[in-house]
């Protein structure tokens, strides 16, 4: 799948080949800045999409990797935890008001 910020090939076979920098992903969605300063929003189609380049550091982290970031090594308080409920005493007594043992 392709990232925000890699360089892309598109082939078609209608015209020439295109070359372009993904700007967004949404879902099956691309949009693609062409050297024109065009931008397009695509579904590619199979086989027509060719990642030419594209490095890590341009790549912006999707909102699950931000999330598994921000909680690395983090524990989790007692407060955060739901505490059970304490049973009280009347839910212990028989049907004639004695205490269950």
């Amino acid at each position: 799948m392709v990232k925000v910020g890699d360089h892309i090939r598109l082939s078609s076979m209608k015209g020439p080949d295109r070359e372009g920098v993904v700007t967004a992903v949404t879902g099956p969605l691309v949009r693609v800045r062409w050297p024109s300063d065009q931008e397009t929003t695509l579904v590619p189609a199979p086989g027509t999409l060719t990642v030419s380049a594209g490095t890590p550091s341009q790549r912006t982290p999707t909102k699950k990797q931000e999330t598994a970031k921000a909680t690395t090594g983090k524990r989790k308080s007692a407060a955060s935890k739901s505490a059970t409920p304490k049973k009280r005493a009347a839910s212990k007594l028989k049907a004639d008001g004695r205490p269950a043992r």
